[in-house]
């Protein structure tokens, strides 16, 4: 990295003598790259990224302004600024005293994979004992007033979700309204949510009362940038109260691999987790030996893989379906954390959008439609965390977790995590589990934002488990004298 940086500042003069009209620079260390962005420099390719700033975020939105940087997309998460960037640029940004990295702006994907029109059925609500806790005859729970944050390709109008889509908001700048082009998210929210009124009760997802919050960050294509889900988290955060947002859900990937203590996603999920918000996320369709993507390979997190429940209640016949992800990430921590049924799941459908219309084999009936993979896989869970934060409203996400790989069913094959969560049991629970959050490290986003919050000038030695975010914010502090090297940034 430190060859690669000093090859690209003796260029730098070269470079910018075809850029008569930049401005000069004060003086700096030179920022931090990301490989993908030296790799684009060496090739002359411009790239996306989020230029982080080192001090005040304004002075770095300035700089980019006067550099004829007009599209620009702030990210506070981050504290950075996101925009598409030249190689000749990149080079000038480097030696930028305001800027501390450049980080790839990288596009996020969502989890399915090629559908299946072959077996129809869906018995995951069973798989999971979702039955039990509707039918019980003293507390029936169904995550009434539960809120449950969905940041996706948007959702439709469908009659199984009805007015429970009690919010919305886009945060992708390519694309108008909060409406479901694509199908993906719409499909989540009905395995979450979904209340059968279409189906005549036969296809009802996990917490059928729930509320859904529509954060809208993909395309029609679904794609998204990572800027957009750093900021829909961060909405998230900020509008928890308002909505009652206890549940993110994440049925998406990012398209680099990256530690979890330096990836921009990794501290905005780490973020929402630490503020109180469950986050539950896909592990991926990468088969064995690729848990190295984020969110999946953040440790606070529940990642969930996918299993083929070969539309049967009983979980004998059930397998690891073949393209879940599974496996140790980068920084030796084995994921998935759980699975959930994955294949031949019938959910609903947004009309007119890219699903409707180009898989017309997996559609069934008007209403629905079947798909695979993770991406179906982790609203189930995100379902029964919503169960059990309906029957115990003040846990924590530390402590839910730590319930649900407790009560887990295992299940004897590799990739299966502690097993699929069991809806009744972990309501049922009463013994001592403690804090699954116990001996973690957090993202070094996350260390740099304790160190402002506490006016510290160097990180000292912290033991995160006693460790309060309640009141820390984003918002609330300044980022004018950030020791940046008092953190570890090795790509």
């Amino acid at each position: 990295m430190r060859r690669a940086a000093a090859a690209a500042l003796a260029l730098a003069a070269l470079a910018l003598i075809g850029m008569p009209g930049l401005p000069a620079l004060a003086a700096g260390k030179p920022a931090h790259l990301d490989r993908q962005v030296l790799k684009a420099m060496q090739t002359g390719q411009s790239i996306d990224v989020i230029v982080v700033a080192s001090s005040d975020l304004n002075l770095v939105q300035a700089d980019l302004r006067r550099a004829g940087v007009k599209q620009t997309t702030r990210v506070p998460i981050a504290h950075g600024i996101a925009a598409r960037l030249s190689p000749a640029l990149l080079r000038y940004f480097q030696t930028d005293a305001n800027v501390e990295r450049i980080l790839y702006n990288a596009p996020v994907h969502l989890t399915d994979t090629p559908f299946d029109p072959s077996a129809l059925a869906t018995a995951y609500p069973a798989v999971l004992d979702a039955l039990s806790v509707w039918s019980n005859a003293v507390a029936p729970l169904t995550g009434r007033g539960v809120g449950i944050a969905v940041i996706d390709s948007g959702i439709a109008a469908h009659p199984d979700l009805g007015s429970r889509v009690i919010a919305a908001q886009s945060f992708n700048s390519t694309v108008n309204g909060v409406a479901d082009d694509y199908g993906h998210g719409t499909a989540v929210a009905g395995i979450i949510a979904g209340d059968g009124n279409a189906s005549a009760g036969q296809y009802i997802g996990i917490a059928p009362d729930a509320n859904l919050i529509n954060l809208r960050v993909n395309d029609g294509n679904g794609a998204a940038p990572t800027s957009a889900i750093m900021n829909a988290i961060l909405w998230a955060v900020a509008n928890k109260n308002a909505f009652n947002i206890r549940v993110l859900n994440l049925s998406l990937q990012a398209s680099v691999e990256e530690t979890y203590r330096t990836s921009p996603i990794d501290a905005a999920v780490e973020y929402a987790w630490l503020k109180g918000i469950v986050v539950v996320v896909a592990a991926g369709n990468n088969g064995p030996n690729s848990a190295g993507y984020a969110p999946a390979n953040d440790p606070y997190v529940i990642t969930v893989g996918a299993t083929d429940d070969h539309g049967t209640p009983s979980t004998a016949d059930d397998a690891l379906a073949s393209f879940s992800s599974y496996g140790s990430t980068q920084d030796g921590i084995l994921k998935p954390d759980l699975v959930a049924p994955g294949r031949h799941i019938i959910t609903t459908l947004a009309p007119n959008s890219s699903f409707a219309l180009n898989y017309p084999m997996a559609l069934v009936g008007p209403q629905y439609i079947q798909l695979s993979g993770t991406s179906v896989a982790a609203p189930s869970v995100s379902g029964v965390a919503a169960l059990y934060i309906e029957s115990h409203p003040t846990v924590r996400p530390g402590q839910l977790k730590g319930v649900m790989l407790a009560t887990a069913n295992p299940m004897l094959f590799a990739g299966s995590g502690a097993g699929y969560p069991d809806a009744g049991r972990a309501i049922a629970y009463f013994g001592l589990v403690g804090n699954a959050d116990h001996g973690l490290d957090p993202n070094n986003y996350l260390k740099v934002l304790y160190m402002l919050a506490n006016k510290l000038s160097a990180l000292p030695v912290v033991s995160w488990d006693s460790v309060s975010w309640d009141s820390v914010s984003w918002d609330s502090v300044s980022w004018d004298s950030v020791s940046w090297n008092s953190v570890s940034w090795a790509d």
